[in-house]
């Protein structure tokens, strides 16, 4: 029994299967190899990795990651085949170890988890050819313990709410604080204020990226005092204002009460998952909450008599925003086409990639902000071509910038970088 947990525990190496024919699509510098899809340089779709300790990944990649439903084959006879997520057993599939013995079943993060069955290649001393029932990391449970852990899990998750009504009680408090520290416009100058909105709180990625746009916005181009963010994080629920639609729109309420609305510039900045019907994500750990629809931003803008603003959408499917916040003082970027995905939402990431793109790389360097963008518009392009992404996937970042727009933010720009 401990020996065969042993090869569940470890991560199993995979046999040295024949390797696909052809030259492989990549090559990496510890000497593994990669047939299969790729995207931005990285293992996407199915494919197949032969490590250089010749273990064979044959299934499902996502930007990097073997997830999904795939092979492994052992050099040491061990076989597993069912559901992946990052490289590990998730979900439900059967083990064939290298001593013969069998399980079916269901895994968590590598170990044996849910209802299952592990057969013995040789009957144990005692008679016994296999054993059935619920599994809890990796040891199959008594009906006592199955009970207590039930008790305790019961108990966790009662804590966890009282957490989670806990971070709802300081939400109130913690945005009055945020709007409030909002500075008034300075008079005889075109002033910009930031909003920052990182909308899905499953992935850290957004989280990071609103905060280096705070930080390079409130160094660069004069925010600070009129930067604010909003982030659905599992680490700031308690610490930091919670991005809704309702706090959406008494943020841009509240910007709009201290800026000059006729002179000062908006630059309102979205970053989360996106819908195939254009719905820009909300999502708190544990909270269900509604998405922002672009109709339903146009109308807060609208109603907020802001007049100039600048809104870039990193989503999937931010094209959809476009048309519905159309208007001639309003500059409108997203990083994909209404009907394109775009890429780089993984929890461990610092930037998306059009996040990447547009305000670390581009911006630095740019003269303005549609500079910037068509400079960004570019590098995704040749990132896609580099992964030789299919024509039909490429996200096709986009813009719009009426001539009236354009020259508020000459005349800001001219302002700001004297």
């Amino acid at each position: 029994m401990k020996r065969a947990l042993a090869f569940v525990f470890v991560l199993i190496s995979l046999a040295a299967l024949a390797a696909p024919s052809g030259p492989p699509d990549q090559t990496s510098p510890d000497g593994s190899r990669y047939w299969g899809g790729l995207r931005f340089n990285q293992p996407h779709g199915k494919g197949t990795l032969v490590t250089r300790d010749r273990d064979v990944y044959e299934g499902q990649f996502v930007d990097g990651q073997f997830t999904g439903y795939g092979r492994m084959s052992g050099y040491d006879g061990a076989v597993y085949e069912g559901e992946f997520r990052q490289w590990l057993f998730e979900g439900q599939g059967r083990l064939r170890l290298p001593n013969g013995d069998e399980y079916q079943g269901g895994f968590q993060r590598g170990v044996y988890e849910g209802q299952g069955t592990l057969k013995y290649a040789s009957p144990r001393a005692d008679g016994r050819t296999q054993e059935t029932g619920v599994w809890h990391q990796g040891r199959l449970e008594t009906l006592a313990e199955q009970q207590g852990r039930l008790e305790k899990d019961a108990a966790d998750r009662e804590r966890f709410a009282l957490n989670v009504e806990t971070a709802l009680y300081r939400q109130r408090p913690l945005l009055d604080a945020a709007l409030a520290a909002i500075e008034p416009s300075q008079r005889g100058r075109i002033n910009l204020y930031l909003l920052a909105v990182a909308g899905d709180g499953s992935q850290e990625v957004f989280r990071r990226e609103v905060e280096f746009v705070r930080a390079q916005f409130d160094r660069d181009f004069g925010t600070r005092g009129r930067s604010l963010l909003l982030v659905n994080s599992r680490n700031t629920a308690g610490s930091a204002p919670m991005a809704t639609v309702t706090t959406i729109r008494e943020a841009i309420k509240t910007i709009a009460a201290r800026m000059d609305r006729d002179n000062d510039i908006l630059f309102l900045f979205l970053t989360s998952h996106g819908a195939k019907d254009h719905e820009f994500r909300l999502n708190q750990n544990a909270m269900a909450l509604r998405g922002l629809r672009p109709q339903e931003l146009a109308r807060i803008l609208e109603q907020s008599r802001i007049r100039w603003k600048v809104v870039v959408v990193s989503a999937c499917y931010s094209g959809g925003f476009v048309e519905p916040l159309k208007s001639e003082s309003t500059m409108v970027i997203t990083a994909a086409h209404a009907d394109r995905t775009s890429f780089g939402c993984a929890d461990e990431n610092d930037f998306t990639y059009f996040g990447r793109a547009f305000f670390k790389e581009a911006l630095p360097a740019s003269g303005s902000f549609f500079e910037a963008f068509t400079k960004a518009q570019a590098l995704v392009g040749e990132w896609e071509k580099k992964d030789k992404t299919p024509e039909a996937e490429r996200s096709l970042p986009q813009v719009y910038s009426p001539l009236p727009i354009a020259e508020q933010l000459k005349r800001w720009w001219a302002q700001a970088r004297r």
